[in-house]
C-alpha cells in the first residue's frame, strides 16, 4: 500500500511539474538573412502590390468581354433564327412555284385544246357557209 501512495505521488508531481515547463520565446526583430534572399522578397512583395493594383481592372475587362460573349451569343441566337426564317420563305416560295408550274402546264393543254376546238369550229363553219354562200349568189 505504501508503495502504491508513494507512487501516485510521484507521477503526480512529474504531471505538474510538466505542466509548468516555460516556453522560450524567439525575438524575431533580429531575424538574420542573407541580401539577395531580402530582395527577392521585396521585389516579390512589389510584383504582388503592382497585381493587386491590376486585378481589379483585369476584373473590370473580364466581366466586359463577358457582356460582349453575350451580346454576340443573343445575335448569333437572332441571325440563326432569321437564317431559319429565310429557309422556311424560301420553301414556301417553291411551292408556289411549283404549283404556278403545275397551273400552267394545264393552261397550256386547256388552250391547245380550246385551239383545235376553234380549228374545227373554222372548218365546219367554213363548210356549212361555203355552200350557203354559193346558194346565196347563184340563185
Amino acid at each position: 500500500m505504501k508503495f502504491i501512495l508513494v507512487f501516485f505521488i510521484t507521477t503526480l508531481c512529474l504531471f505538474t511539474q510538466a505542466q509548468n515547463v516555460k516556453t522560450k520565446v524567439i525575438d524575431t526583430s533580429e531575424i538574420c538573412m542573407p541580401y539577395s534572399v531580402a530582395q527577392k522578397i521585396l521585389l516579390d512583395l512589389n510584383d504582388y502590390d503592382k497585381l493587386k493594383e491590376t486585378l481589379p481592372t483585369y476584373q473590370n475587362e473580364i466581366l466586359q468581354l463577358n457582356k460582349k460573349v453575350e451580346v454576340l451569343n443573343k445575335e448569333v441566337e437572332a441571325w440563326k433564327k432569321d437564317g431559319e426564317l429565310s429557309k422556311e420563305i424560301i420553301a414556301e416560295k417553291n411551292n408556289s412555284i411549283t404549283i404556278y408550274k403545275t397551273e400552267n402546264e394545264d393552261l397550256k393543254k386547256e388552250n391547245k385544246r380550246l385551239k383545235t376546238k376553234n380549228g374545227l369550229y373554222n372548218i365546219i363553219s367554213a363548210v356549212i357557209i361555203a355552200p350557203l354562200t354559193y346558194i346565196a349568189i347563184f340563185k
